[in-house]
């Protein structure tokens, strides 16, 4: 029924533990729900929606006692953009000493720094922005680039071997349409969305239509997920869009991100744009609280 969560519920989407979630509720005053017939806890709709955001906030170091008397609107002004961790300058003079052992053991270290959430927010996804710059200006080669790629994606799958989590739904299928070559992008939201608890099956890239649209109903899948990078142009993924909604269930939602859409355009009806990494874990804690209304 719409507005009405159980602990359990609101627990497993928000990613708050239960006892935390009863904690709060005796010292901050928040939240405070309603309770059912049987006594046990109901939580409405814009109570889930304030702690999917109080989750995030506290990733972000800020304390529990200082949000939890802020309404939606500001908390959410106040949820940042990850940092960059490094100078640029300075991953392109790791790159550039041809020492391979060196570079990886320092992206491993930021690694264990930061943990995989971190990783990716603050060290990968920046640096693959700084790389790609360097090699558009021809400051760095092809084969240095391929290097940091091969680097990170080695990272990140054995992190996430290692990562134990329970999966729930949305079961959600990952892949690239034809023309996009480009992993890394998908690879980033996989981790996010596994360490979300999602299910994810990850298909690779440049998959045919026709194949997405058998793959996403014989595995039964709630949601299609689609990375278009910076070297795809934005009206060819457009278009190509909007001739794969139709194919699909239009019970699966169609996610879509990357570079090939910083201007943020308009979307073909029923696709949903991920404008930022930190839209995946948003719209996956508004797909379960969909799910549940």
């Amino acid at each position: 029924m719409n507005g009405q969560h159980n602990i359990s519920d609101v627990s497993r989407i928000a990613g708050i533990p239960k006892d935390l979630l009863r904690m709060w509720e005796r010292r901050y005053g928040y939240p405070t729900p309603a309770r059912d017939d049987n006594g046990d806890r109901v939580y409405t709709d814009e109570q889930l929606s304030k702690l999917l955001v109080i989750r995030q906030l506290l990733d972000q170091g800020k304390r529990p006692g200082k949000l939890m008397g802020l309404d939606i609107r500001e908390l959410r002004s106040l949820v940042e953009v990850p940092k960059v961790e490094f100078a640029e300058g300075s991953l392109i003079e790791r790159l550039k000493t041809g020492d391979a052992g060196e570079l990886r053991d320092w992206f491993k270290n930021q690694l264990e720094v930061h943990g995989l959430r971190g990783f990716i927010h603050k060290v990968m996804a920046p640096a693959l922005q700084v790389v790609g710059n360097a090699w558009t200006n021809d400051e760095i080669t092809i084969y240095e680039e391929h290097l940091v790629t091969q680097i990170l994606k080695e990272l990140v799958r054995q992190a996430l071997s290692e990562t134990i989590r329970d999966q729930t739904d949305p079961r959600i299928m990952l892949t690239t349409v034809p023309g996009e070559q480009h992993s890394l992008g998908l690879l980033m939201v996989e981790a996010l969305l596994r360490l979300g608890g999602a299910e994810v099956i990850s298909f690779g890239t440049e998959m045919p239509f026709k194949e997405i649209r058998e793959a996403a109903e014989r595995h039964s899948v709630q949601v299609v997920g689609l990375s278009f990078s910076g070297s795809f142009k934005t009206d060819d993924a457009l278009v190509m869009l909007s001739g794969l909604r139709p194919m699909i269930d239009p019970a699966i939602e169609i996610w879509v991100g990357g570079s090939a859409f910083a201007a943020k355009p308009a979307m073909p009806h029923g696709v949903i744009l991920l404008e930022n990494l930190l839209a995946v874990e948003i719209t996956l804690g508004r797909w379960r609280q969909s799910a549940l209304s």
